[in-house]
């Protein structure tokens, strides 16, 4: 009787075995399964959608679009952050939208530079 409850045994411990493994080996896949992809940006973008792609976001993580429409309501001569309307919507090109951040970023060095020699 005691070999007969010692094969029992371990073949309990190995259908045990066997299941742990399988769920272990589930839970992993599933794991992968439910990771979150990030979206491809689209070519034209709300203000929202910018303001999270530049990552312009407060505290709370929320994206603040206050700079970005000031910037595409500046005059033609204040160098205004490229847009277009669909319908009553404003809409940023991501590709134009990342060539002014360059070209800003680049006015406002040229800028500082003039204001350091005229201090100096």
């Amino acid at each position: 009787m005691t070999d007969q409850y010692l094969d029992l045994r371990d073949r309990l411990a190995s259908v045990i075995d066997r299941a742990t493994q399988d769920a272990i080996a589930l839970l992993l896949a599933q794991r992968e399964i439910e990771k979150p992809t990030a979206e491809p940006m689209p070519d034209w973008m709300t203000a929202s959608q910018l303001a999270r792609y530049w990552q312009l976001v407060n505290a709370n993580g929320e994206p603040t679009t206050a700079g970005i429409v000031k910037w595409a309501r500046r005059s033609d001569r204040e160098h205004p952050l490229p847009h277009a309307y669909m319908g009553d919507l404003l809409r940023f090109h991501r590709d134009e939208a990342d060539l002014w951040a360059r070209e800003e970023a680049e006015r406002r060095r040229t800028q500082n530079e003039k204001r350091r020699l005229r201090i100096a």
